[in-house]
């Protein structure tokens, strides 16, 4: 029996915004922040952002901000969490940085969730198993009583093997996926 659901936050949670193009230097320095964003050591992060790409404080500061306006809320997911939340432990796993979670949680609300697991504050990545051992832990459950939602299949892989139930997450049928799968777990 599920008794909780665990979340990417980004491609599933939240996307970014189509079609958008760099028209400013800040936005121009964002993208090339984005590229280097797969840190999780924030030292080593601002550290090669000094030196790759030249930067100081201040213009990281403008181009940090300007790469998360570029996400939006996956609002058809957000709008089912009150209703899974009465059911269901909710969690986030998130493989970012303390920069970028910082206007994460500037932008979003997170506490409908019961657990957010930063990859930054736990030095650990998906797919690494002991992630998601971490937070099934925390959360006082089996991974097989876990489902998980990623758009990365290395990471739906990671998790399947720990005996999670899994859906590999896309835009257009994610949400119908969840549901359907929710009901097959409540009639058991």
């Amino acid at each position: 029996m599920i008794k909780a659901i665990i979340f990417d936050l980004v491609g599933v949670l939240v996307f970014k915004k189509e079609g958008f193009i760099p028209i400013s230097i800040e936005q121009e320095n964002a993208q090339n922040i984005e590229n280097l964003f797969n840190h999780i050591d924030d030292e080593k992060l601002l550290k090669d952002i000094k030196e790759k790409l030249k930067l100081t404080n201040k213009e990281i500061e403008k181009a940090t901000s300007v790469i998360h306006q570029k996400f939006v809320k996956f609002e058809k997911l957000w709008e089912t969490l009150p209703s899974l939340k009465k059911n269901y432990k909710l969690a986030v796993i998130n493989n970012g940085n303390a920069i970028a979670l910082n206007y994460w949680r500037k932008k979003f609300n997170f506490d409908i969730f019961n657990l957010f697991i930063n990859s930054a504050e736990v030095k650990i990545k998906k797919p690494d198993k002991e992630i998601f051992i971490l937070t099934c832990n925390k959360l006082k459950v089996k991974p097989t009583q876990c489902l998980f939602l990623d758009d990365t299949l290395e990471n739906i892989e990671s998790a399947g093997k720990l005996g999670m139930k899994t859906i590999l997450f896309n835009k257009s049928d994610g949400v119908k996926e969840l549901i359907k799968l929710l009901k097959k777990n409540l009639i058991k």
